[in-house]
């Protein structure tokens, strides 16, 4: 038989037993017992696996009354129907055997054909009911489901025009977490604690259903007198039967006055307003208003409009700069979308993204997205530009895509790309779906040579088992997790455990969201790789983007005489940007000799003219006494990038405003009045390190740069030896890991490694942009730090990065010690007599005790 059903005959006589087991047993398994007492036995074992069953009410150890008692109060047993047998055809009798809980009535002696029509029929009869009961009601809760409670609220309205209702829907906050952290069954157990609340609160007053998942919602009589204190109380006993977990319920509430709206918009209404509160401590309920009408009907005009957007080319593909912490190397890009609607104008995605990852046209989207972007780097590599990567999105729905992998490798290879320029951001919440699809077709995409990117991370709950489990190449940290994580105390945070952990699993380390100075140089402290943000670039257009990306070219030498020709002249511009027109005239005659001079005398004209000239721009003047002077140079440094253009900025004989400007990122300052040839010397050796710089930043070859730290390595160093010359009121310092091989015999390589990355980065965290670092070899690094005028500067800059050293995590005063040689550059000197005279001096600190060096020093 397809479906089993089993019979249970209860019955002392052994002879009626045999009778009734030979008529069942054609059509049904049966299952005996003597007394009442057996019988209840059985029935804890097999429990709702018994269709029927039929009970002799006069026996021994326990009598049919009482049988019937105890299977009433069971409410797991309490639905399983039971014809009563006996011998006394009394109508007494029959009262009182369907009074007690018995579905059906026969007397003795038994009929075949009746006992098996009636049991035929009450079994059919209860299966029915169990059906219409599984549809009708939720399983879990045991309140309506959502079909038939949009039914009974149709019936409810339709029954009582006169009378106003209101639909009210509950949801839980971050449920997915309660189920992830407490399980599966402590989830059932909130939702049914919920429902009970609901339905005790609403009596016969309403009718509850469970919509879906953690949602639910009420038909109630309408009411004016909506208050918080209603709902804390209800939070407080569903918290306080949740073992007072911090279970945070909100509320939305619709006022039914349209009756031709479905049932089903009524509820999205609702929701719609308990939703608008989501995140916002203290709002516990939010009425449907015309300002949420406004929303939903902008929701729909979204979903109308996304084929036609996306047919017509409305969408535009935006491209957000990526660069390399340990030099402001451009290193990629992540690719955004905006939609330039011909009425609204150019929409940010979180207008139109989160509708579209619940409609499904997400993957439409993210497809043309893949394509325009590999067809970009095609034509570009067509051009001769310099080869980078971009990230695109990946949603979860393009996950379970099975043709996914396939129109992957079919784009890139339609294009001419390698599949490790195309890199797949896929969010942190998606990863939390553990499904072998998941991990299978991510898995898959990664051997086929794509980079994977975890994007977000930081803003979800991620843990260190799915870290594990998960293809992943990239790290890239939430933008909220590096604004909240930059302000608590180096060491203090959890930033340079999770940099620690991705090194160990060989992962890179990407920040987005960087927005300050401040932010940058605690992520280069904690040795991250990689950072975007508004500090260098805002998502911009294809077309400005490519201006970014040809300006990697390594710029030509500035010549430091007065006979650079007239097309050298025009390719470099100075903007001076001060209140004063003589001033301004002065520095027209002093610099129109070799380069063309643009002039602004007011914080608007400066600022339009550096958005008008982007890359043209080689210097800047800029007075400091010039009102808004401060805040171009700011904007100068966060909008167009800390290495973009030097700043020579002026003002009168004041250190402090000289301090100021120099943290703000200006490149030297030069008091008031000065000397023409003076501030001329100034803005090209200004110049001249910005060049240095550059091409330091060029240097990318592996035979100029150390592969573990991306330090320059000694002929990095040499190769730039001649620009170096040009640098005057400089400091040479050399600095020596000694006990490096003792380390690596203790602890292992991986972690010597380790601890010479972290030196890098250290030295990173206490040096400028346009300072030079190099790895000389295994133990031995080199800095060439300017601005440096006396020896008493130079040794306070190596006492702070001495003390940092013996103050990190990784010293082992054992067997690692860092020892430091300072000397103050002579222009005529060499560069290998500079280095012979730091290491001199460095073996004279090595010669003495290194704590009553370090601490003299300090």
């Amino acid at each position: 038989m397809l479906l089993e059903r089993k019979i249970l005959v209860v019955e002392d006589n052994e002879i009626n037993r045999a009778a009734l087991c030979v008529i069942l047993s054609s059509q049904y398994t049966v299952l005996e017992a003597e007394n009442g007492e057996q019988a209840l036995s059985l029935l804890e074992k097999y429990r709702e696996g018994i269709s029927l069953i039929l009970l002799d009410i006069v026996m021994p150890v326990m009598d049919g009354y009482t049988f019937l008692k105890h299977l009433k109060a069971d409410h797991r047993l309490n639905s399983i129907p039971v014809i009563v047998t006996t011998s006394n055809n009394s109508e007494a009798d029959e009262v009182a055997a369907l009074s007690s809980g018995a579905t059906d009535f026969i007397a003795k002696p038994y009929s075949a054909k009746v006992i098996l029509h009636r049991a035929a029929g009450i079994i059919r009869l209860r299966e029915t009911s169990a059906l219409i009961h599984q549809i009708q009601y939720d399983r879990v809760t045991g309140v309506y489901s959502k079909e038939y409670f949009c039914q009974q609220v149709r019936d409810i309205l339709l029954r009582n025009p006169d009378v106003k209702y209101d639909i009210l829907c509950s949801d839980i906050e971050d449920f997915k977490l309660i189920n992830d952290t407490f399980g599966m069954a402590a989830g059932d157990r909130l939702l049914r604690q919920v429902a009970e609340l609901c339905t005790q609160r609403l009596g016969d007053h309403g009718v509850c259903g469970r919509l879906n998942a953690d949602q639910f919602a009420c038909l109630l009589e309408h009411r004016d007198d909506y208050a918080d204190e209603m709902f804390t109380q209800a939070d407080s006993r569903i918290n306080h039967g949740f073992g007072d977990q911090n279970v945070i319920m909100k509320y939305g509430i619709y006022t039914v006055e349209d009756r031709d709206v479905s049932v089903e918009q009524m509820c999205d209404r609702a929701l719609l307003a308990a939703h608008s509160i989501k995140g916002k401590y203290g709002r516990h309920f939010a009425l449907y208003d015309d300002k949420l009408r406004g929303t939903l009907l902008r929701r729909q005009a979204i979903t109308d409009g996304m084929e036609t957007a996306l047919a017509t080319g409305q969408f535009e593909v935006y491209l957000q700069p990526k660069y390399q912490i340990r030099d402001g190397r451009l290193a990629g890009a992540e690719a955004l979308v905006r939609w330039n609607h011909p009425e609204w104008g150019l929409q940010p995605p979180a207008e139109f993204i989160p509708i579209f990852e619940r409609n499904g046209f997400i993957t439409k989207l993210d497809q043309y997205v893949w394509e325009r972007v590999c067809a970009l780097m095609q034509s570009w590599d067509e051009k001769g530009y310099p080869r980078i990567n971009i990230s695109v999105n990946v949603s979860r729905m393009d996950i379970y895509n099975t043709n996914l992998v396939d129109l992957l490798t079919g784009i890139v290879q339609r294009h001419g790309l390698s599949p490790s320029r195309l890199h797949l951001e896929i969010t942190e919440s998606a990863y939390t779906d553990t499904s072998r699809q998941l991990i299978e077709t991510l898995g898959t995409l990664r051997r086929l040579g794509f980079v994977i990117e975890m994007d977000d991370f930081g803003s979800g709950y991620s843990s260190l088992n799915m870290l594990t489990e998960m293809p992943i190449d990239v790290l890239k940290l939430d933008m909220k997790f590096i604004q909240t994580e930059i302000t608590r105390p180096t060491g203090q945070g959890i930033l340079r455990f999770i940099v620690d952990l991705a090194r160990w699993m060989k992962l890179s380390v990407v920040a987005e969201g960087v927005e300050t100075r401040e932010q940058l140089e605690r992520l280069q402290n904690d040795g991250c790789d990689y950072a975007q943000g508004y500090y260098f670039a805002k998502p911009m257009p294809v077309e400005n983007f490519v201006l970014v990306l040809t300006a990697q070219a390594p710029p030509a030498d500035i010549n430091n005489s007065r006979s650079a020709g007239s097309a050298d002249r025009m390719d470099r511009v100075l903007l001076v940007a001060d209140e004063d027109k003589e001033y301004r005239a002065q520095m027209h005659r002093a610099f129109s000799d070799c380069f063309k001079v643009l002039e602004a005398a007011s914080y608007e004209q400066a600022v339009k003219t550096l958005g008008n000239h982007p890359h043209q721009i080689s210097a800047v003047i800029l007075s400091l006494t010039l009102q808004g002077g401060a805040d171009i140079l700011t904007a100068i440094q966060k909008e167009r990038g800390a290495w973009e253009t030097p700043c020579v900025a002026t003002g009168p004989l004041d250190m402090e405003l000289e301090r100021s400007a120099m943290e703000l990122g200006a490149a030297d300052y030069a008091a008031k009045p000065h000397n023409q040839e003076s501030l001329r010397r100034r803005v090209l050796r200004a110049m001249s390190l910005h060049t240095l710089q550059a091409r330091i930043q060029s240097l990318q070859d592996e035979d100029c740069r150390d592969t573990m730290t991306g330090l320059l390595n000694r002929r990095g160093l040499y190769t730039i030896a001649k620009s170096l010359r040009h640098e005057s009121s400089s400091a040479v310092y050399l600095f020596e890991l000694d006990g490096l091989k003792k380390f690596n015999e203790k602890y292992g390589y991986v972690e010597g490694d380790h601890l010479i990355f972290h030196f890098a980065s250290l030295l990173r965290a206490h040096t400028r942009v346009d300072d030079v670092l190099v790895r000389l070899g295994g133990d031995e690094f080199l800095i060439v730090m300017s601005h440096i005028s006396s020896m008493e500067v130079a040794h306070k800059k190596e006492t702070a990065i001495l003390r940092a050293y013996y103050e990190s995590r990784y010293v082992d005063p054992d067997s690692v010690t860092c020892f430091a040689g300072t000397v103050l550059r002579n222009a005529e000197e060499s560069l290998d007599e500079i280095i012979r005279r730091a290491r001199e001096a460095m073996y004279a600190a090595k010669a003495g005790d290194k704590d009553e060096y370090f601490l003299r020093k300090g």
